[in-house]
């Protein structure tokens, strides 16, 4: 049989899954080809409403060749997880807009499967992951609706059971099946994150950071240390002009030392576990002169860290922070920090030779500068005006005098290095929101912070940030927390709960779930081979590794062999009836439990007749069993597979309706 039943509920119900898909993509895929979709989606869900004709062959390829051209324009052909993912949404829906037969809708859902696990590409947490689940289950009453006459309440219900019964079995894989490396894999997506680059340039920027999507959160192991924290990722030490960017020498020539001399010269400032959001960008975060023994991290002689290999999953590892040595620097290092190729700001490199005139020390010079800045009444701001030419430094520091944090970076790293001080400038991230319950920060793109790091004699390096006397109030919490920019940073923000966070019931909720998130990303996505490993010692010990795949091996075969005998179990012997006579007795005892009692001396269609008066709710559905009952039972008509199903279909039908009636 090729007829679609519930077809109606069905189109409903696969427009309504690509339509959350399509709200989730907004934030990777180009807002005209997300309008395409869009405008796909409620044409499909218009013409279900109102039951027209759908497009004909030769519409449907004009608006499809239409789509692929704006989906390759705008899309692109750099980025092929997001070609893939915009193809694969771009045939679902279209196929949806063409489906006429159970064989088009049967390739509609697998596709849907497809694009619903395409989703984990991009984000994987908590709430991910339920919405996700959610769509999964409808999906799969889809697929049964094609094959029964149930309703969507019913059908849902049943594929909920089929994903709890599953549930266990997942649990226990994830916990015992050896984990072991993929044979292949997909690129990861680049993810469109905003916040940090190897070139800082503050100056043709109009506006912060809008985006609150989170970057890490870092859990320590003991109390936290005393803020401010200064989450270290790049080191800037060539100045273009306009730009501070990473020179070739430090990104190819800043070995790997995993056993610095640091750690025995230098105070420990703390331990705490870190779990990154996946990014593509190998750059990973750190306090001070950070060092890790993950395997996945690799150490550099800047106490900055870094991915090993380029990965889109989230990747949690530990780190060490210590203080920076005070040892002298190398001939060829203090040249690098000072060397200035590019010197147009003349006023800069001006008072960088006044205030060296009143100074006795480098320390002297550092504090000179941090009093230049208040005197002077600069201001910080998240939506500085835009600056051009060649002498940006100059109009900031002398004209405008407003800025964000990439200004007084970099205006202060080209002043010290035209006073002859070792200078470079780092980004990264300031500050972050402590949750008290459990001791972990946690870091969002708008917390992105960028600050001089000066190397003073006798001291080391130490940090130089002037938002420290121009926004001391930054430097304590995240950019969020600050009141003095709440109204500024607000406005800047994308509509989010963290927008809506002046509302304690909200701001409450928004911590419960990011607490919840950060569990689910630690005990579950962070389950790697190691934590794996040591969860086993935890049962069976280090010298019983071999239990492991004996206790795999003999819970499947335990399984199998329960679920084997199950099926095979003799079964106590039922009274045979006549063809269609227990679906008959079914309704009569139904019928019998919602107190209607047939008089026994009715003939079967009497007593059918009767009960259908008694409950006119589920009248029609019994005369359509009674027609049925008559052509099997009395003219003789073949009680086939089909008729069957229709039979038990009706019973199942007649008992819904009357529970949602009470």
């Amino acid at each position: 049989m090729n007829d679609i039943k519930n077809e109606k509920i069905v189109n409903f119900s696969l427009c309504f899954i690509y339509a959350f898909l399509i709200v989730f993509f907004i934030a990777h895929l180009p807002i005209a080809f997300v309008s395409v979709l869009a405008t796909l989606c409620v044409w499909n869900f218009v013409i279900a409403f109102k039951n027209t004709k759908k497009p004909n062959a030769w519409l449907a390829n004009i608006l499809a060749g239409s789509s692929l051209v704006v989906m390759i324009y705008s899309v692109g052909m750099s980025d092929t997880v997001i070609l893939f993912v915009a193809m694969l949404l771009l045939s679902s829906i279209f196929k949806l807009l063409q489906a006429k037969t159970k064989k088009h809708y049967h390739i509609i859902i697998t596709l849907t499967f497809f694009s619903l696990s395409s989703a984990y590409l991009f984000n994987q947490s908590i709430i991910t992951t339920l919405v996700v689940s959610g769509l999964f289950i409808l999906n799969f009453a889809v697929l049964g609706l094609l094959e029964s006459k149930h309703n969507l309440k019913m059908v849902s219900k049943q594929s909920s059971k089929l994903f709890l019964m599953a549930l266990p079995l997942a649990i226990f894989l994830l916990l015992f099946l050896p984990k072991i490396p993929a044979f292949w894999q997909l690129p990861g997506p680049k993810l469109a994150k905003t916040g940090l680059s190897e070139q800082v340039d503050p100056f043709d920027i109009a506006k912060l950071s809008n985006s609150d999507e989170l970057v890490f959160r870092a859990t320590f192991n003991q109390r936290a240390p005393s803020s401010p924290y200064y989450w270290r990722a790049i080191v800037h030490d060539e100045f273009n002009g306009n730009a501070w960017l990473t020179s070739d020498y430090l990104k190819y020539n800043n070995q790997s030392n995993n056993s610095s001399s640091v750690t025995n010269n230098t105070q420990k400032l703390a331990n705490y576990t870190i779990i990154a959001e996946p990014a593509t960008q190998k750059w990973l975060y750190g306090l001070a002169y950070s060092m890790s023994n993950s395997k996945n991290v690799n150490n550099s002689l800047l106490g900055i860290l870094r991915k090993k290999n380029y990965q889109a999953k989230s990747l949690q590892y530990n780190v060490s922070s210590f203080d920076f040595e005070s040892t002298a620097l190398e001939q060829f290092e203090k040249k690098r920090y000072t060397y200035l190729a590019h010197k147009q700001n003349s006023q800069a490199s001006e008072l960088a030779n006044g205030l060296m005139q009143y100074v006795n020390s480098d320390r002297d010079f550092y504090n000179a500068l941090l009093q230049y800045f208040v005197e002077k009444e600069f201001k910080y701001t998240l939506t500085p005006s835009p600056m051009s030419g060649d002498n940006t430094i100059d109009q900031f520091l002398f004209e405008n005098k407003r800025g964000f944090c990439g200004h007084y970076a970099s205006a202060a790293a080209y002043i010290f290095r035209n006073a002859g001080i070792p200078a470079r400038v780092v980004s990264g991230y300031l500050g972050g929101e402590l949750n008290q319950d459990n001791n972990t920060l946690t870091v969002r793109q708008y917390d992105a912070h960028a600050w001089v790091e000066v190397y003073l004699e006798n001291e080391g390096w130490v940090i130089f940030d002037a938002t420290a006397v121009v926004a001391p109030e930054r430097l304590n919490g995240s950019l969020s927390q600050n009141d003095e920019l709440n109204d500024e940073f607000k406005s800047n923000l994308d509509f989010g709960l963290v927008r809506l966070s002046n509302f304690a019931a909200i701001n409450w909720l928004r911590l419960e779930i990011e607490n919840l998130d950060y569990k689910w990303s630690s005990w579950v996505l962070g389950f790697d081979d190691e934590k794996q490993s040591d969860f086993l010692k935890s049962l069976f010990g280090s010298k019983n590794s071999w239990l492991v795949p004996l206790i795999v091996l003999l819970i499947a075969g335990f399984s199998f062999a329960g679920y084997f005998v199950y099926l095979n179990w003799p079964q106590k012997s039922k009274t045979k009836h006549p063809p269609i006579v227990k679906e008959y007795l079914d309704i009569l005892r139904w019928a019998q439990k919602n107190k209607v009692i047939a008089p026994e001396h009715l003939t079967p269609n009497q007593q059918l007749e009767y009960i259908s008066q008694k409950k006119p709710e589920v009248g029609l559905l019994i005369i359509e069993f009674s027609q049925l009952f008559n052509q099997v039972r009395y003219a003789k008509t073949p009680f086939t597979k089909e008729r069957k199903t229709q039979a038990k279909d009706l019973i199942k039908l007649i008992k819904s309706t009357n529970k949602r009636k009470i």
